[in-house]
């Protein structure tokens, strides 16, 4: 996808800003302006993101982690440019510690109320429903004008023992957009993998741009990673 500093732009076009530090403190406001826990600084091969209580490998060891990316909903983004403006990515995040930008009409926060032996779980259908919202939302915002899609593979699978959902899709971008932006980039592999956690429902994301197709026979490798801590 584009990466956060291209989407993030304050007219809202796309292009290239200076990166985003990684911020430690005092954190990403969470849902209803609060602030939540700081970001903490991550590095290649092995993640783990406290507060979304995910585990995983990076599927190369040159992504650097990047600023939140508040319009995916990922507080762990880490980057790899394959072209100017277009990145393959990998991260995670949960629904209590990255808030929508202003105008989102979806709020993305937990809001189950905790229970006597502590906070409840997402159920399957929580889980599921969520992994297929998270490709709708990242073709609205990250791919450009009317990009289109296809599923590659939908399926409930365990990771490291807990029953999760996994979706797999090909994106298509748009051949007008990509002459606008001038980019060599054509298709692209999204993972979305989610998990029920104390967090909520935990979302893992990988994209690969068809310029790093070579990867793509890897992504089951790294996908299979992810795990609850």
């Amino acid at each position: 996808p584009t990466p956060p500093a291209a989407r993030l732009l304050p007219d809202g076009s796309p292009g290239r800003t200076a990166p985003s530090p990684v911020p430690t403190a005092p954190g990403v406001p969470g849902p209803g302006g609060g602030q939540a826990e700081p970001v903490p600084a991550v590095s290649c091969p092995e993640i783990r993101d406290e507060q979304s209580r995910l585990g995983y490998r990076c599927i190369v060891d040159t992504l650097q982690q990047d600023a939140p990316d508040n319009l995916l909903g990922l507080r762990i983004s880490l980057n790899a440019e394959v072209e100017p403006d277009w990145v393959l990515s990998e991260g995670s995040g949960n629904p209590r510690s990255v808030s929508g930008p202003p105008s989102d009409t979806v709020v993305v926060g937990w809001r189950q109320s905790p229970q006597p032996a502590g906070p409840a779980l997402p159920s399957a259908a929580q889980v599921r429903d969520e992994v297929r919202r998270r490709p709708s939302v990242a073709l609205q915002r990250g791919y450009g004008d009317s990009p289109s899609s296809r599923t590659m593979l939908e399926h409930v699978r365990s990771f490291g023992g807990v029953a999760g959902y996994e979706l797999v899709t090909e994106i298509i971008i748009n051949p007008a957009y990509r002459a606008q932006q001038n980019l060599a980039t054509r298709t692209e592999r999204l993972w979305v993998v989610g998990l029920p956690t104390t967090a909520g429902v935990s979302i893992f994301m990988l994209s690969i741009p068809d310029r790093r197709a070579d990867l793509w026979p890897k992504a089951a490798a790294t996908v299979a990673t992810v795990h609850v801590l």
